[in-house]
């Protein structure tokens, strides 16, 4: 189906998000284990949606900053997610964390 212009743009306006059908999301996008995703996991993913560094988070949960960081790179593993960007934009798509 192509995209005609006039109407993307009114739903872009509508505030929804608007692809051609012939992009699809890279498998790597759609996450592996969210479900599996370890409480501890969660509790950092959480932080980093709030903003907060590695070594905040650590200071936070009395752990060191390089143990944040594997937790970090586990989630990214396991969400298939290669820039906390991505990490952040799954985790609020789907509904692992609260937004402030």
């Amino acid at each position: 189906m192509d995209l005609e212009l006039g109407a993307a743009i009114r739903r872009v306006a509508k505030g929804e998000t608007v692809l051609d059908s012939q992009l699809k999301r890279p498998e790597t996008l759609r996450g592996k284990r969210h479900a599996a995703l370890t409480p501890r996991e969660l509790e950092v993913l959480q932080m980093i949606v709030d903003g907060k560094s590695n070594k905040e988070i650590a200071a936070v949960l009395d752990l060191s900053a390089n143990t944040i960081a594997v937790h970090r790179a586990n989630m990214m593993d396991a969400l298939g997610a290669h820039k906390t960007a991505e990490l952040v934009v799954y985790a609020i798509r789907n509904g692992l964390v609260d937004l402030p």
